[in-house]
Formats: C-alpha cells, sequence, structure tokens
C-alpha cells in the first residue's frame, strides 16, 4: 500500500479494525479464503454507515455488507482477498488478535493522531467520575470526567500512550489486569485537550444510548434535533 494512500480517514479505519475488526482466513472448497469483519455496538450503526463503509469503498475499491444482526451488534463484512492481503501486508494479525503495533505506514504518513482516533471510538470511553471508597462520598460527580482506553494488545497500547504523552496529553501510568491494559486520562486539563486534538466524532461527553446520532450529526455540520 502506497504511503499516500494513508490519509486521516484511512488512518482512523485502521484504528477501528484494530479495536473492533479482525482479519480472518478460511478454508473454502480447499482453498484460502479472506474476510475482514468488524463487530461493534448497535449505536455505532451511524459511524459505520456515514464513515467507515463509505471510507473504505473509496479507498480500496471494496464492497462489502454493513447490517444490524438479531444479537443487536452492528456488523460490516468484507470478502475481499487482496484487501485482506493488503492490511497483511501493513502488518495487521491475521485471526484472533495476540498483539499489534502502530502500522509503520500511519507513523510514515505522520496520521497518528486520526489512527488514535479511530482506537478510541472501538475501545474507548468517557465516563463521570464516580468513588467507591466511602459511603458518605457522592457516588458519581458530575463535573469530573474521565477517558479510558482499554486492549488486550500490550504493545499497542504503550505506543498510545507513549503517543499522546508526545502530545502534550499526560495519561495515567498504564495498567494491566487478566491480560487486559487500561489507559486512563483523568486530568480535567488533559480530559479537554485530547477531546481537542484526538477530535473523536463521538464519545466527547457522557452521553445516553440514543445520543450518539446526535453527536455525529454535530460533528458533520447537520441539523441537530433540539429537545422541545
Amino acid at each position: 500500500m502506497p504511503d499516500s494512500l494513508v490519509g486521516p480517514d484511512v488512518a482512523e479505519v485502521l484504528g477501528v479494525l484494530l479495536g473492533d475488526g479482525c482479519v480472518c482466513r478460511y478454508s473454502y472448497k480447499g482453498k484460502d479464503a479472506y474476510q475482514v469483519a468488524f463487530t461493534a455496538g448497535p449505536t455505532e450503526f451511524s459511524y459505520y454507515e456515514t464513515f467507515i463503509k463509505p471510507t473504505i469503498e473509496s479507498a480500496f475499491h471494496v464492497r462489502g455488507s454493513l447490517y444490524l444482526r438479531k444479537d443487536n451488534t452492528t456488523r460490516y463484512h468484507i470478502h475481499s482477498r487482496k484487501f485482506a492481503e493488503q492490511l497483511i501486508s501493513l502488518g495487521l494479525p491475521v485471526g484472533k488478535k495476540i498483539d499489534a503495533a502502530i502500522p509503520r505506514v500511519v507513523r510514515e504518513a505522520n496520521q497518528v493522531v486520526p489512527f488514535i482516533r479511530g482506537i478510541y471510538h472501538a475501545e474507548g470511553s468517557i465516563y463521570r467520575r464516580y468513588s467507591k471508597r466511602y459511603n458518605t462520598h457522592v457516588r458519581v460527580y458530575d463535573n469530573l470526567l474521565n477517558i479510558q482506553i482499554r486492549m488486550k494488545l500490550g504493545t499497542l497500547m504503550t505506543q498510545i500512550r507513549e503517543e499522546l504523552i508526545d502530545l502534550g496529553i499526560l495519561t495515567n501510568r498504564l495498567t494491566v489486569k487478566d491480560g487486559v491494559y487500561t489507559l486512563r486520562i483523568t486530568r480535567q486539563d488533559m480530559v479537554r485537550k485530547f477531546i481537542e486534538v484526538v477530535n473523536p466524532r463521538y464519545k466527547r461527553f457522557p452521553h445516553t444510548s440514543n445520543s450518539l446520532m446526535h453527536e455525529l450529526k454535530a460533528q458533520a455540520g447537520g441539523p441537530v434535533a433540539q429537545p422541545g
């Protein structure tokens, strides 16, 4: 894949793929076949419909199936050997992801920030700080926000933390429990800077399950229904 192909949108898609996607190889009629599959929550269907799917179709000239399954998940599947081999050539793992790193072409194209945005969309969250420690404490602090990213890919999580620090976004230390790495940003000025620099399309503030479309439309500059 030429570096020129890796613009900000493709870099974001690669981040989502390492979080919510998988490059699969299987046998079909005695031959190797490939599928690139994404699985996300039902509220993210709009993100896949308006951004992920069009970006992949435009950049890689492949088509796939996007649908909402009965198990209440968003699924996007692309059956394309060429597309899968392009991703594999970038260093993306095949099958179950044990570890991974920021793709070389993302670094060389200077597109690490949108790549982190994709990782955040797939594996990140923003939530109101809460306390379980003291019975006298207010459980939820409405004016304090935390950002969190959780993945099993240790090398990638270490790199993301290093890149955020290079961007001036200070994080808590990276922790690991039961093979899952957790990165948190708890300083309020750093939470604000993450939102400003990484500029996520959604997950910009804690939201209810029906407010994702509101965020996406606001980011796209489209009309947003106001509470009546």
